[in-house]
């Protein structure tokens, strides 16, 4: 999950801001409304006390009875119409972040799990309670009429109130950032232990990792419970202020009204006023805290769309697309040491170019940066002259193969076209380019097979070749194939390097990454990569010889062998 702290975006806030100030200043319009009609039921009682009981006048009874329930009527509809307003706010932010893309760290789950808090805020009690907090200066200004005495009473008891939930937020505020701290790890662990959990069992991971979980859900089990013991405290401990404050009122108006101070009405109406006054205050801190997990939710959807406005990717008609990297830095997450140091290089278009090295070497990395998953942290990237980063849809001109082939819930097929409105002759012509429709026809229902929850799980070997036609869809100008063949059998790796050739001959830029001395066969230049730098960047040719030399020369200066594993390329004529 994504942390708290993100950055918001000024002018997501401000667009935020400006799709929403109307109906929160409808709300509050409506609050007012119905803060001012509630006084309609003690100013009821009032002249019920004061007239109707004086005068024994039925027609006066009448009249006000009619008047109060005019005034309820209206202070229900605007109650509607205020529950109403905050509805529609919260819709309409979910629609105005459900059509931005995550960015940064954020998930579609994070996402999702964000929206759904700022809709409970906004639908339901708790912006209600805030909306209602401030009128409690309105009906204290009202006992001040009625008697200074009464207005004391009631101001002491909401300032009890507000002290204690003061004093409770400021205390709880640690276990609440070491409660979401927390959860956020139990989150990633849990989904680690769901998807790995086969995995894990053969390693012998699963019961250390489990024993994590349950460690993790104890330490946050006991943080919560804390909050929890300490918010029913202070509720029992506001709802005892609030009914001390309402029989402090009314027992102060008692006396009033023996001193001959106060109409007897009126002590009733202080009674009322009192525990209206009051009312909000007793929710106030459930409402805070929703308050403030909406307010963080609300910020990392805003640091969310930062990057929602992108290029268009660029049209290369009949060539491959140019690739440029100028001194490009990564440093990932958590590393000390970048995985790319100072890259610069220049693919022609139409150039294949093998990408080989050590593990660790920084290959994969190259290849995420190149397809615009992997950010810089300094230098630039462009391809056919745009940063693939910043494009919008870049799967039409980049084809991108990862290492790990990863088929998403839903049809062989859908997987092919990406999820897409995708004709299914250009499907099977994927297909067939990757050398994959005669194995996809074998499964159980062809390229209607469900794969993934609920469906077939197919081995790497299939995997791979779907994966090779989905990179290939749509006949992209640049391809990038990380370990395309690393669980293929034979006939895979022919289907491979025939698609490749093909590839080739149609002009396609392709980078191919891989360990395989074979599938650098086809390519034009060589790339050897060595702790995040490069190595060498020559012709097919050049880098073989080069690499030829240095072992002769390695054997000849011991008189034996050299123990240094020999590097792939020397294989490859």
């Amino acid at each position: 999950m994504q942390n708290s702290d993100s950055r918001s975006d000024p002018r997501t806030v401000s667009q935020v801001r400006s799709a929403i100030s109307p109906h929160l200043l409808w709300a509050l319009i409506f609050s007012a409304l119905v803060n001012m009609l509630f006084l309609a039921s003690p100013l009821y009682m009032m002249q019920l006390y004061g007239r109707v009981l004086d005068s024994r006048s039925i027609e006066t009874l009448v009249a006000l009875s009619v008047a109060l329930l005019l005034a309820l009527v209206a202070m229900a509809a605007a109650d509607a119409a205020r529950g109403r307003i905050l509805v529609r706010a919260a819709s309409r932010l979910e629609g105005r972040f459900a059509g931005v893309g995550p960015a940064g760290t954020t998930g579609h789950a994070d996402r999702m799990t964000d929206l759904v808090t700022l809709r409970t805020f906004l639908a339901g009690s708790a912006a209600t309670t805030l909306f209602d907090a401030p009128f409690t200066v309105l009906f204290l200004c009202v006992l001040f009429m009625l008697h200074p005495v009464l207005g004391l009473v009631a101001t002491l008891g909401a300032a009890i109130i507000l002290a204690a939930v003061t004093i409770a937020r400021f205390l709880s505020r640690e276990r609440d950032r070491r409660i979401q701290a927390g959860q956020s790890g139990l989150d990633d662990l849990s989904a680690v232990l769901d998807r790995d959990r086969g995995d894990l069992r053969a390693l012998g991971a699963e019961r250390g990792l489990t024993a994590r979980l349950l460690g993790g859900l104890s330490e946050t089990g006991g943080l919560r419970q804390q909050n929890g013991e300490q918010s029913a405290s202070l509720g029992a401990f506001n709802r005892m202020v609030r009914m001390g404050a309402h029989s402090g009122a009314l027992a102060t108006g008692a006396v009033l009204t023996l001193n001959g101070e106060l109409a007897p009405a009126a002590m009733l109406a202080a009674a009322i006023l009192a525990g209206r006054a009051l009312g909000p205050m007793e929710s106030l801190p459930g409402a805070l805290r929703q308050a403030g997990a909406a307010r963080r939710a609300l910020g990392r959807l805003a640091s969310s769309g930062k990057d929602s406005t992108r290029l268009a990717a660029p049209s290369v008609a009949g060539e491959g697309a140019a690739v440029n990297l100028s001194r490009a830095l990564v440093l990932p997450k958590g590393a000390t040491r970048p995985a790319l140091r100072g890259v610069s290089l220049d693919f022609a278009p139409g150039e294949v170019v093998s990408v080989t090295g050590s593990t660790g070497s920084g290959k994969s990395t190259l290849g995420r940066v190149i397809v615009g998953i992997e950010p810089l942290r300094g230098g630039q990237i462009r391809v056919a002259g745009e940063d693939p980063a910043g494009m919008d849809m870049p799967a039409g001109l980049i084809g991108w193969m990862p290492q790990d082939a990863t088929l998403y819930p839903g049809t062989v097929a859908e997987n092919i076209g990406r999820f897409c409105d995708v004709p299914q002759a250009e499907i099977l012509a994927a297909a067939e380019r990757a050398g994959a429709r005669e194995a996809i026809e074998r499964l159980p229902q062809g390229f209607a097979t469900v794969v993934g929850a609920g469906g077939l799980d197919p081995s790497p070997g299939i995997r791979q070749p779907i994966a090779l036609a989905r990179a290939l869809l749509g006949k992209p100008a640049l391809v990038v194939l990380d370990q395309p063949t690393a669980h293929m059998d034979a006939a895979g790796e022919v289907a491979t390097l025939n698609a490749i050739r093909a590839l080739k001959e149609a002009g396609t830029t392709v980078i191919v990454i891989s360990h395989k001395p074979v599938l650098a066969a086809l390519a034009d230049k060589i790339l050897v990569l060595r702790d995040g730098a490069v190595e060498l960047f020559e012709a097919r040719e050049t880098v073989i010889g080069a690499m030829r030399n240095q072992s002769l020369s390695s054997v000849s200066s011991s008189g034996k062998p050299a123990k240094t594993v020999t590097r792939p390329m020397e294989a490859v004529q």
